[in-house]
């Protein structure tokens, strides 16, 4: 059955111990007869065909096309992996922070020497940098 119109779905999946994937649509759910919710739940044999699998599982769940669905999967990774992520993320963050702190205070060096009336090259030898560096942090 098409209906045509797109339905807007976001799924999960996540790498089971066999290294095979488990697909979930936390959004498509039924009720079994005791009362039990279930939630539509598909599998794909490998990372490549999980995207594939959740459209079919869309698709099979509410009875229309796979083209009739638009599924966003976001792929899980253990609570361990997330947190090296988060704290790389992190110090990322404050690399780029460190460097741009020194890139401001190298600029206010080179300024400083320049009003007391050192020569670029002088600038250079006291920051360890190229002449051509200097004339960068001067501009």
């Amino acid at each position: 059955m098409t209906t045509g119109t797109v339905r807007k779905l976001s799924a999960r999946a996540s790498r089971d111990d066999d290294g095979t994937w488990t697909i979930e649509i936390p959004e498509l759910t039924s009720t079994t007869p005791s009362g039990a919710t279930i939630v539509a739940t598909g599998s794909a044999l490998n990372y490549r065909g999980i995207s594939k699998a959740a459209y079919d599982l869309a698709a099979v769940w509410l009875d229309v096309a796979p083209h009739d669905v638009d599924v966003d999967v976001t792929i899980e990774a253990p609570d361990n992996i997330v947190d090296l992520i988060k704290q790389s993320k992190t110090a990322a963050a404050e690399a780029d922070a460190a460097a741009a702190l020194a890139d401001r205070l190298r600029r206010e060096a080179v300024r400083e020497l320049r009003a007391k009336g050192y020569s670029l090259e002088a600038a250079g030898a006291i920051l360890d940098v190229t002449y051509q560096r200097v004339q960068q942090l001067a501009s």
